[in-house]
């Protein structure tokens, strides 16, 4: 007995009075006890799936999917398959995600900013349009920018500006650059358009470090985007001189045939336009109120001993208040991207043809389980995707 007695004891305690024994044991029980109810269920279903013969293969992927997609980003016909069909619409959620998030928080930005203004009117009709579009569920903003957008003409009788720019109830048509018959010069001339831009960051940098230490005005973000402009262009010249000819095309839309459909540019589809100006106004209220909680979190004496420094109000939103804010603004901003894009499937009621829009048209004609499946696996790796780009961000700057 006693050399059990030795044997069951941790740092001198019996084990079954050990506080921290006590406390592994029942979370080994728990997860034993969890994966056991989860594998139970998984199983209940997979046998109640076999019964009613219901298919549950992926087999279908590889099949011609024979549907049409209205609104693509890339190449598609028909005859291609269900797993390039899938990944054409999840390009088309990708995109609109992107999109919306960058609007969404630039607007988000400067609403909130503008909401803490000491201007009495410009600071009530901030509030007044957080309050409308965050009260009012998305659904109807989005029906309702839907409508407005039937109101517009059709497109052979829709406006027209400076002739590039062709707006109807079909979409938006605008100029848009194009590959040339020079596809090694218009490879070059990205690779170094994204040198440009890596070059204009670093610049940015530097100029907002040297700020910092020497108290001088230097203007980062316009010298920043100087730099990388001027790299770009230089770019252009030595591509066109060396290949003899423009790395880059401007494809203009012009109006065809007897129904004047709009052919050459880019034209964002009314769906598409719905979408993101609905996601960007619903969501942009949302971040509007993170920044300005932010903001606020930011004790006063930073701001007094900013402006006693001689730092304008911009200069001390931009250097001394802003980042600070940033440790409180981003965990909730995080929330809002993974809102904006999953709320991009409610597409489907405005005729966006999204990822869950093509998942719905696919059940007709192939299983659903496998499909529901795979859309719920897209949306998570999206979601998962923005978790980490924000986690990685405030890791960074949680000890600046």
């Amino acid at each position: 007995m006693t050399e059990l007695a030795r044997i069951l004891t941790y740092q001198g305690i019996p084990v079954w009075r050990h506080t921290r024994v006590i406390q592994w044991a029942a979370q080994i029980l728990s997860a034993i006890v969890v994966v056991a109810l989860v594998a139970w269920f998984f199983a209940n279903v997979a046998n109640a799936v076999q019964e009613r013969g219901i298919s549950y293969s992926f087999s279908f992927l590889s099949r011609e999917y024979h549907t049409p997609i209205g609104d693509t980003f890339v190449p598609y016909e028909p005859s291609d398959t269900y797993l390039y069909a899938f990944g054409v619409a999840a390009l088309n959620t990708l995109v609109v995600a992107v999109a919306g998030v960058i609007l969404a928080t630039l607007l988000g930005i400067f609403i909130g900013v503008i909401r803490l203004s000491g201007n009495w009117l410009v600071s009530r009709l901030a509030l007044a349009y957080i309050e409308f579009f965050r009260n009012v569920p998305l659904l109807v903003q989005l029906l309702f920018w839907f409508f407005i957008m039937l109101v517009l003409p059709p497109e052979r009788d829709g406006y027209v500006i400076a002739g590039q720019l062709y707006v109807n109830n079909a979409g938006v048509s605008f100029p848009w650059p194009t590959g040339t018959g020079q596809p090694i010069a218009t490879l070059i001339w990205l690779i170094l358009a994204v040198v440009a831009i890596i070059a204009g960051f670093v610049v940015s940098r530097r100029l907002s470090r040297r700020e910092v230490e020497t108290g001088r005005t230097s203007y980062p973000v316009l010298l920043g985007c100087a730099a990388a402009v001027a790299i770009g262009a230089l770019g252009w010249l030595l591509v066109n001189a060396f290949a003899g000819d423009a790395p880059l095309a401007i494809s203009t839309p012009e109006p065809q045939g007897r129904f004047a459909r709009i052919d050459g540019g880019f034209t964002a589809r009314a769906g598409m336009i719905v979408l993101l100006i609905g996601l960007v106004m619903y969501t942009a209220s949302f971040i509007a109120e993170i920044v300005r909680a932010g903001i606020q979190s930011v004790g006063r004496g930073q701001t007094e001993a900013s402006r006693a420094l001689g730092l304008s109000q911009l200069n001390t939103l931009r250097q001394v208040t802003f980042p600070q804010a940033l440790r409180v603004i981003i965990p909730p901003w995080i929330s809002q991207c993974l809102n904006l894009t999953k709320n991009s499937s409610l597409g489907l009621a405005i005729g966006f043809t999204e990822l869950t829009s093509v998942a719905q048209t696919m059940t007709q004609l192939a299983p659903p389980i496998p499909i529901f499946i795979m859309l719920m696996a897209a949306y998570l790796a999206m979601s998962l995707t923005w978790s980490l780009i924000g986690n990685l961000y405030n890791r960074r700057i949680r000890f600046s």
